[in-house]
């Protein structure tokens, strides 16, 4: 059973309405959408923006709902040289980038008795890659760092960004954390919405971009529901 979890209601705002068949559960306070596909279903949450909301939603899909797959989809900011608004980054693995207890002996980003990287389940991201090859979209692999700040130009010296990543975002980190806790298997599709070396205010470019990038992602959805399911 696949659950989705997308933090902004924004960054899918038409999904609902071109799907026939919808209900809703509430659980915990979270509108849990039932999407269903030619006799089959899976599940929609709208977490919140940060790790702790993505953690919450996470959990009450797969605690309340039992589903065995999570897939994360939405906007994420570039970090990567070549990446570009509306590109598609599959990430290889997800890390946190806002967490430091060196002084205890722990690698920089790693939370206590917890792995340095989350890694994600590399046959889905192959079958994530085939469904999503014929967008258009230029697709990227590569390592996904979260926090809890938005990054720009003025505050990204604030951390000590692992050169690896390509992009960054919110809630990717948290969300692999508590599947790896539950034995659940997860994945991430995250599309550019602004490049952080390049655009000075991008915050204000992910608002204007966000409209466009939302189309990407509902059809990301609905294209990966009707083929996994």
């Amino acid at each position: 059973m696949i659950g989705f979890i997308v933090a902004l209601a924004s960054e899918s705002s038409n999904l609902l309405k071109k799907i026939p068949d919808v209900h809703t559960n509430i659980v915990s306070g979270y509108e849990v959408y039932v999407l269903n596909f030619f006799d089959n279903h899976v599940y929609l949450v709208y977490s919140g923006v940060g790790k702790v909301n993505a953690a919450m939603a996470t959990q009450i899909l797969i605690g309340h709902f039992k589903v065995t797959t999570v897939i994360n989809v939405g906007s994420c900011g570039g970090l990567a040289s070549n990446l570009a608004v509306g590109d598609i980054v599959i990430p290889n693995v997800v890390s946190y980038y806002d967490v430091n207890l060196t002084a205890f002996g722990y690698r920089l980003n790693q939370i206590p008795q917890q792995p340095a990287d989350f890694d994600v389940d590399q046959q889905l991201n192959k079958s994530l890659v085939n469904i999503l090859k014929l967008y258009g979209n230029h697709l990227s692999g590569g390592k996904l760092i979260s926090g809890d700040t938005f990054i720009n130009q003025s505050n990204i010296k604030n951390f000590q960004i692992d050169e690896k990543a390509v992009a960054i975002d919110m809630e990717s980190a948290a969300i692999a954390h508590t599947c790896l806790h539950n034995k659940v298997s997860c994945a991430f599709v995250k599309v550019i919405s602004d490049v952080i070396f390049l655009d000075e205010k991008n915050a204000k470019k992910w608002q204007q971009n966000i409209p466009n990038i939302a189309k990407t992602i509902e059809h990301i959805i609905i294209d990966v529901a009707r083929f996994l399911v």
